[in-house]
């Protein structure tokens, strides 16, 4: 799926078969294998929580920045609404401590 509102990180992840995703712990980042759903971070304007749905969890954070969970076959045409401005997938981040 291509789409000038997906991360390009998250876009490749798209393009990889499920089994393929989960070997790749950073592609990986935000998918549920059991569920065959996303944890996204999108960005937005107007008002997002109308599109919430049983499939579709939204909880809006500040300045206009939403945490989404949904299927991957809804993503598409959630990518597609007019108030979803970008989309990109969570990061793993590692610390180290310095002594």
């Amino acid at each position: 799926m291509q789409s000038q509102k997906l991360e390009n990180l998250l876009q490749l992840s798209l393009s990889l078969p499920p089994q393929e995703l989960s070997e790749v712990t950073d592609l990986s980042a935000g998918f549920q294998s059991e569920t065959q759903t996303w944890e996204l971070v999108v960005k937005y304007h107007g008002n997002l929580k109308q599109y919430t749905t049983t499939q579709i969890l939204i909880e809006e954070l500040l300045a206009g920045y939403a945490i989404v969970q949904l299927p991957v076959r809804l993503l598409a045409s959630f990518s597609d609404l007019e108030e979803v401005e970008y989309i990109e997938k969570p990061k793993f981040l590692f610390f180290e401590q310095i002594i």
